[in-house]
């Protein structure tokens, strides 16, 4: 038996050195995984910070103000391939490259004003491995003074507005006491006598020809400035006059898109068909409109043209008159006298039963002693030469 008890010393040992290695092997084991938690770690935040570096790219291109290339202004023109740019970031050093391109036209049509934006960006890991993250996106050469069209009724039905006001009510009109009248002093009236007001009705835009001693539509709230209104209707035309003066309108295919001339003085004036529905001056009655000061280097204008219960619609045109230099024909290149563009397709009205919109417009040059300036015909967007009247139009 003392030998058996011999034989069995130091078995403790052997199991305690047994134990040992099998927890210095899972000890490896978790040293190995806390290393590749790290470097999976580092390399999402990297990632992550690469697609913040991307989006600022893209967000740059997409915050444009105009279509050609302005001074201090970001504009759709100066979207292009750009040479690439270092970043340091928070660990580690990102190449950015930024490749635009025109998107190519189905054939048979025209291009469309569109370009592919694609931005890479780059990085070396701590394993000294390339990484990359790319977005890519599609820019369109929309003016963006005009994407608030979209939300715009796409009909002359009336709609009313959140301020429950039919959209052809100004924003300067006042809330008339009473239920629907909004009231307005259309600017541009001067001296002591009585001034001409407007009281639409809220829900179909409709005009009462009224008179006032207020000078401005916040004086139509005084029992001194109530509106004094007859029987007399009226539906609004209105817009606003650009102006493209000191250049060249063919220099660009978008140069009208954002004009910012010099303003020149000018008035308008509605020539009223006697028939709505048929052209003529015989028996035709004129409009005269009101202008607006010059805000953000365009003018706005407002005209009330009469209806009546008997002839509720109107026909007619809007022409521009003096103090305006109009040229005296088409061949005219003198740089004090000018032309008129329309940015819509309409010379002449008929039969129209309901307020007219945004009928804008920009005066440009006749030439500059050499050159004969004219309103493009491919241009964006789209201009018609207006006055002087051209055959046809």
């Amino acid at each position: 038996m003392n030998r058996r008890l011999h034989r069995q010393r130091g078995v403790s040992l052997v199991e305690a050195l047994v134990a040992f290695a099998i927890m210095a092997f899972g000890m490896l084991a978790v040293v190995g995984m806390q290393g590749t938690l790290r470097t999976n770690g580092d390399l999402a935040r990297q990632r992550a910070e690469a697609v913040r570096i991307a989006q600022d790219a893209v967000e740059t291109w997409r915050a444009f103000t105009t279509l050609d290339a302005t001074t201090s202004r970001t504009a759709y023109a100066d979207v292009a391939t750009a040479t690439d740019t270092t970043v340091t970031g928070t660990n580690a050093t990102y190449t950015v490259t930024r490749r635009a391109n025109d998107l190519s036209a189905v054939s048979g049509t025209i291009t469309p004003p569109l370009r592919t934006l694609v931005v890479d960006v780059t990085w070396r890991d701590r394993n000294d491995q390339t990484q990359m993250v790319r977005l890519g996106s599609t820019l369109a050469g929309v003016e963006p003074s005009l994407t608030a069209s979209l939300v715009l009724a796409a009909n002359p039905d009336p709609v009313l507005t959140p301020r429950a006001r039919n959209r052809a009510v100004p924003q300067g009109a006042v809330a008339l006491p009473g239920v629907g009248r909004s009231g307005f002093v259309p600017p541009g009236q001067t001296g002591n006598g009585p001034r001409v007001a407007w009281v639409f009705n809220n829900a179909d835009g409709v005009i009462t020809i009224c008179s006032t001693s207020a000078t401005s539509s916040a004086g139509l709230l005084f029992d001194s400035g109530a509106p004094n209104c007859g029987t007399q209707k009226a539906l609004l035309l209105g817009g606003v006059v650009r102006y493209a003066t000191g250049i060249d309108p063919a220099s660009s295919t978008s140069a009208l898109a954002n004009p910012s001339g010099t303003p020149v003085d000018f008035a308008l004036q509605v020539f009223r068909f006697a028939e709505p529905g048929v052209e003529g001056d015989d028996g035709a009655t004129q409009v005269t409109c009101f202008l607006g000061e010059v805000v953000d280097t365009q003018r706005p204008y407002y005209c009330a043209v009469p209806i009546t219960i008997d002839q509720p619609k109107w026909g007619g045109r809007i022409e521009f008159t003096e103090p305006l230099e109009l040229a005296e024909d088409n061949t005219s290149d003198e740089p004090d006298e000018y032309r008129v563009c329309r940015y819509h397709a309409a010379a002449r009205y008929f039969n129209v039963s309901a307020t007219l919109l945004n009928q804008n417009f920009v005066i440009i040059q006749a030439g500059n002693g050499t050159t004969r300036y004219n309103c493009p015909g491919t241009a964006v967007p789209q201009v018609w030469q207006h006055q002087p009247r051209v055959s046809g139009s």
